[in-house]
């Protein structure tokens, strides 16, 4: 499958793709491949859910699909990182406040028209700050692995897209974004006592917007710092809240 300029979306850079979709890639993701990344996410996730290992165990979903990155990708495994430039700031600016609107807007209006749960990190605050400190640091490792389970799937969704159902790469990227987006909701339904609404809309939603950094520049720091300042944000005012 041989790109041009017309299989990208205009908001993407043109100068660089998705690493492992495509035929014309090193390596490209077959089903052997895509099967060890998706288990490796789902056993990071199971082990982090159940509380596994202790002090390590925000670092759960970053050690297992990391891992299986390195080994599917071999070298090549540092596709999924590039160097930040200068435009990235706006770009990490801009998303963080359209991403902070959006959670804020379907939070308010879900919890106007359904039953939702508190986070139990934010009913953990108790306004003591330097209590606070540790969760917030604890929060680093989990939302970078929440990008990499977040991430890994969405490839694992383009490549089968492109290859499998012969989709256009936009058609293939639309499908990938929306059913990453869902997952990643669906991740959630622990934390928010299985609430659908809750999770796989008000968070699929925010998830939707918090992929377009990571769609535009391929980096996966770039949607990991707006989800650090996006997440900190929100805690932050809960924290706050608790102090008065």
């Amino acid at each position: 499958m041989i790109m041009n300029k017309s299989d990208f979306f205009r908001f993407e850079r043109k100068n660089d793709d998705f690493p492992f979709y495509s035929e014309l890639q090193s390596p490209s993701l077959n089903l052997k491949s895509s099967l060890i990344l998706l288990i490796a996410v789902a056993v990071g996730f199971a082990l982090f859910l159940i509380g596994f290992g202790g002090p390590v165990q925000p670092f759960m979903n970053v050690i297992f699909p990391l891992a299986a990155v390195i080994f599917v990708a071999r070298s090549q495994w540092t596709s999924l990182f590039r160097k930040l430039v200068a435009k990235d700031i706006l770009l990490i600016l801009g998303t963080y406040i359209v991403n902070l609107i959006v959670t804020l807007a379907a939070g308010s209006i879900i919890s106007k028209l359904f039953d939702v749960s508190a986070n139990p990190v934010g009913e953990g605050f108790n306004g003591n700050f330097a209590d606070a400190i540790p969760t917030f640091l604890k929060m680093i490792p989990m939302l970078f692995g929440e990008e990499l389970i977040t991430i890994l799937p969405f490839l694992v969704i383009l490549a089968f897209g492109v290859k499998k159902l012969k989709l256009s790469r936009k058609s293939a990227i639309i499908l990938a974004w929306v059913v990453a987006s869902i997952i990643f909701g669906a991740y959630h339904l622990p934390t928010y006592n299985w609430n659908i609404i809750q999770a796989i809309v008000g968070i699929g939603i925010a998830r939707v917007v918090l992929l377009y950094p990571y769609l535009k520049t391929k980096n996966i720091w770039t949607s990991f710092i707006v989800h650090v300042m996006n997440d900190w944000t929100i805690f932050g005012l809960t924290f706050w809240a608790s102090t008065r």
